[in-house]
């Protein structure tokens, strides 16, 4: 199947044409995953998959294999920086996440599956050591604002609760403090501070727990942001982190009708004033 085999489908609204079976067509798409051609991985594999999903195409029983193996794929390669392995597990992710998105438009994920997509996922935001973003020639990686559009669609799952919003939320600050090996320029933060905007949204947590959380920004694994400009792994991290803060400042404050806001907007506020590497 050449590329304008795919357009055509995506062109005809996506019918799935004479001769071919949704199941085969699917198996070729997740081929393209692993692909260096960001046509055919973005453009082909992601918005076929995507809108194959917002059709009600599959059974859920077919859903739960395509999670199965989107689950796997993200231990292939895991560790490695730099190598072209970082497409299959970033738009696995991606995957997940179109997955989920649909689910908490019509719920039929059982709970479970749903559990087990977040352990992954939250397991995945911390085991992942490839940091890039763009990629010449090769498009978007990015898998960490992957990982942060799956834990947005996780924090508004019907199947997620307290318990979970906590996980998440103190699995991003694990992330960010530990970012020692790069400073994210492709708008990582946003898209992290948007999932934490959804979980917020959920208000399940509780104030003390969003204080402490937020204070902890302050205390980096070596007890403080104290002479960070010194060493180059603490600036990327104390950047990363302060960035972040202020992207969730902007939009927690900027919100309408958003749960504690004025509370929440001072504390992270504060926050962000007390955040110095000196």
């Amino acid at each position: 199947m050449d590329k304008l085999f795919w357009r055509t489908l995506q062109g005809n609204d996506y019918v799935i044409p004479t001769g071919h079976t949704l199941t085969s067509l699917t198996a070729k798409l997740f081929t393209y995953l692993s692909s260096t051609d960001p046509e055919l991985r973005d453009e082909i594999a992601y918005e076929t998959f995507a809108n194959f999903l917002l059709r009600d195409y599959y059974s859920l029983e077919e859903i739960e294999i395509y999670i199965a193996n989107l689950l796997a794929n993200l231990e292939i390669g895991i560790g490695e920086s730099g190598t072209d392995s970082v497409f299959l597990r970033a738009f696995s992710v991606l995957f997940l996440a179109e997955i989920v998105h649909n689910d908490n438009k019509v719920p039929q994920l059982k709970k479970p599956i749903t559990k087990t997509i977040l352990e992954k996922g939250l397991w995945y935001l911390a085991a992942e050591r490839d940091p890039r973003g763009y990629v010449k020639e090769k498009g978007w990686a990015h898998a960490l604002a992957h990982t942060a559009d799956l834990l947005l669609v996780l924090g508004k799952s019907h199947n997620t609760g307290k318990r979970d919003h906590q996980m998440i939320l103190n699995d991003i600050r694990a992330k960010l403090v530990q970012s020692t090996d790069w400073v994210y320029v492709h708008g990582e933060e946003d898209r992290l501070s948007r999932a934490v905007l959804e979980v917020l949204r959920r208000d399940t947590l509780s104030t003390t727990f969003l204080n402490k959380w937020l204070k902890s920004f302050l205390m980096p694994e070596g007890g403080t942001w104290k002479g960070a400009w010194t060493k180059d792994e603490s600036t990327r991290a104390f950047f990363n982190v302060r960035n972040f803060l202020r992207s969730l400042y902007l939009q927690v404050t900027t919100e309408e009708d958003f749960p504690k806001q004025d509370e929440l907007g001072e504390t992270i506020l504060d926050a962000i004033q007390e955040l110095r590497p000196y």
